[in-house]
């Protein structure tokens, strides 16, 4: 599989008969089973209209990656909630919240962004939400904000490197504390740059930093893959690596870019 080609990530908000269309798609799902995908596919057809296709109509092969579409946060809350509903009312396990925040588009804020009026889903969440982090989290939400600042620093702030990183961790701590429906998170390190976020109730999310490989851009069709000392190496047996004066994509000296994404 791989993932549909696109530019700049899509960032819009739904119109009001676009939300209101794909908040009665969930809650006319046949059953619990299939809310979670009624939802996904909703959200997706509505964006992906916009480029003449839908979720049906992806090219063989191709699948989406949530990262390049941004909605506002009160919409994003507003399917999630719908999703709730339809678990709470049926007995499924409210867990599934947390299976969006892996699905659904990154969020953004837009205070105008429009909402249909009565909307029940964030009723019964917690009126507090307690984020409790070891010191080792904060060491590594510490490190994090010094990485993406040395990204600024090294590549400019409007550089691909630099707002990459800084959306994407944005969006993972944004989508992690929006969706949690429980009155507790607990935050753990995992890894120099990542987070492992838990509830009281047990589901267990990542917040995890994927660093860019070093690939050779040197052209003769190489393939091959650069370490930070230098060291040139194939990433599979039968790739190809060109006798040629390796170009990495990247300096060797620096801080390494890349990007979080959560993973439960």
């Amino acid at each position: 599989m791989t993932l549909l080609p696109m530019g700049a990530p899509i960032r819009r908000a739904l119109t009001l008969e676009e939300l209101t269309a794909v908040l009665a798609r969930i809650r006319a799902a046949e059953d619990i089973s299939r809310v979670l995908a009624v939802a996904v596919v909703a959200v997706y057809d509505t964006l992906l209209a916009d480029r003449g296709l839908s979720m049906a109509t992806l090219p063989d092969g191709q699948q989406l990656d949530p990262r390049k579409f941004l909605i506002p946060a009160s919409q994003r809350d507003a399917v999630t909630g719908a999703v709730l509903d339809r678990a709470a009312a049926e007995g499924g396990d409210p867990g599934v919240a947390l299976d969006l925040v892996n699905l659904l588009p990154g969020s953004y804020d837009d205070p105008d962004a429009p909402v249909p009026d009565g909307l029940p889903g964030p009723a019964r969440r917690s009126e507090h939400l307690e984020v409790v982090l070891t010191r080792d989290a904060v060491e590594a939400v510490t490190a994090a904000g010094h990485h993406i600042q040395a990204l600024a620093a090294y590549y400019g702030q409007n550089s691909r490197e630099h707002v990459t990183a800084a959306t994407t961790w944005l969006a993972c701590l944004t989508q992690v504390l929006s969706t949690s429906g429980g009155p507790q998170l607990r935050v753990a390190r995992e890894g120099t740059l990542s987070l492992l976020v838990r509830t009281v109730s047990g589901f267990t999310v990542g917040v995890i930093f994927h660093g860019d490989a070093r690939r050779c851009i040197a052209g003769d069709g190489c393939t091959a893959l650069i370490d930070d000392d230098g060291t040139v190496h194939a990433p599979y047996a039968a790739s190809p690596v060109a006798e040629h004066r390796h170009q990495p994509g990247f300096p060797l000296q620096g801080p390494r870019p890349g990007s979080w994404s959560l993973h439960s």
